[in-house]
């Protein structure tokens, strides 16, 4: 007996109770929707997260900041006259800023200013007060427009798009071009500037650094120059932290140079680190999920074994009447196996089916509501390489459920069997 007629004999026998192994391929299909539609979850939010990061920013883009500022330092600490004092140990000087440069693991480092704005208006609009970040290594998801110039000396804003009908633009395309003012105040004292802007593009929500707006360079620089005249000359020159790349950003190497500058008493978080967080309790939950689907499955095996051993005992006198005419024990073992492997195939795939039916409609319902302002975020996300490994998976744990049956079959007794009533 060839493969071809194993495969046939198997898929034939196993409609020979029709409602017990229809019941037995619903049970498997159960499972395997509830795991294809948790693994997808999983896929859909982990493929907006890594998205979102790849528009942001490099991954060896780091974030450099004193270890001081990033309140870790609560204990009474000794007198180090390289670090200077408490001030100092919060902001990044220029002689830290230059032994920072001179790391060889790093390259393009760049000083963070502090940029504080107080209001943003539209020629028709109320004053709205504002935040915005400088373009330094970062690239937005845009729904309209460009991104802020990083060079040059225009000044161009990146609105978030809660700001496009708050500053009287009908929308997000109309506001492109349009021109702005910002208010910037200096910290010593306290008088305050108006600097005349152009939107040139406006971001779309994002997992990562929110809804916050972006300026260029050249505007950055003129905030922090009016946030800081009038104070000492000293304190100009420093900053609140510093953007550096990794050369050569493999896993290893980034841990590596997050080592080093902690040594130096700097806290480096790169933008993997801020969602890494998110991603755990994304696994986390679809691993529970994922879990009640095992148990369902688990169940289901239990209905493959259940249905093989009655099908062993409906076709007892057959096997008999097969092992008298010379068919061996590994033949009738691998006819029981296929039929359940049979089994675990069709409820894979019904159950498959089922759940891209399913995840279509969630999708739709999810980015009409609660996922309205999240543009590309597919809550549900379907891969080949998932689907094929759910159904290879449960072709196998059929194949392991329908084991003993099959064993059973095969060392019937071909005499003992021909008696069987």
């Amino acid at each position: 007996m060839k493969i071809f007629d194993i495969l046939h004999s198997a898929s034939a026998n196993l409609w020979h109770n029709k409602s017990r192994t229809i019941l037995t391929v619903i049970a498997i299909m159960i499972g395997a929707m509830t795991i294809a539609l948790t693994v997808g979850v999983n896929s859909g939010v982990n493929d907006y997260v890594s998205k979102q990061v790849a528009n942001v920013g490099d991954k060896g883009l780091v974030m450099i900041i004193p270890s001081s500022s990033a309140g870790s330092n609560d204990k009474i600490q000794k007198y180090d006259p390289n670090r200077g004092n408490a001030n100092e140990q919060e902001s990044i000087t220029p002689s830290k800023m230059k032994r920072l440069k001179e790391m060889s693991e790093l390259k393009n480092v760049q000083g963070v200013q502090d940029t504080s704005i107080d209001y943003i208006q539209s020629s028709n609009s109320a004053k709205y007060v504002f935040q915005a970040s400088s373009p330094i290594g970062i690239n937005v998801d845009l729904k309209a427009g460009r991104q802020a110039a990083k060079k040059g000396q225009q000044n161009e804003v990146v609105l978030a798009g809660d700001y496009v009908k708050a500053l009287g633009f009908k929308s997000a395309k109309q506001a492109i071009g349009q021109k702005v003012k910002i208010a910037v105040s200096s910290k010593a004292t306290n008088r305050q500037s108006i600097i005349d802007a152009k939107v040139v593009g406006v971001r779309n929500v994002s997992i990562v650094q929110g809804n916050q707006s972006i300026i260029s360079q050249s505007l950055a620089d003129q905030v922090s120059e009016h946030n800081l005249a009038g104070l000492p000359q000293k304190m100009q020159q420093n900053y609140v932290g510093a953007t550096a790349l990794i050369k050569n950003p493999t896993d290893d190497n980034i841990a590596k140079v997050k080592n080093n500058l902690k040594k130096k008493g700097y806290q480096a978080q790169t933008f993997q680190d801020q969602i890494g967080q998110l991603r755990q309790v994304v696994n986390a939950i679809t691993g529970v999920l994922i879990l009640f689907g095992a148990i369902a499955l688990l169940a289901a095996s239990f209905g493959v074994i259940n249905t093989l051993y009655m099908s062993v005992r409906d076709r007892t006198r057959e096997i008999g009447l097969m092992k008298a005419l010379g068919l061996g024990r590994g033949k009738v073992f691998s006819i029981f196996s296929c039929e359940s492997i049979l089994i675990g195939l069709i409820g894979s795939i019904l159950g498959i089916i089922v759940a891209i039916l399913v995840g279509s409609g969630l999708n739709s319902a999810a980015s009409n509501s609660f996922l309205k302002g999240l543009p590309g975020f597919t809550l549900i996300k379907f891969t080949f390489p998932s689907i094929c490994m759910i159904i290879i998976l449960i072709m196998f744990i059929a194949f392991l459920a329908g084991t003993l049956p099959a064993r059973r079959a095969s060392k019937l007794d071909p005499i003992t069997a021909l008696r069987y009533e």
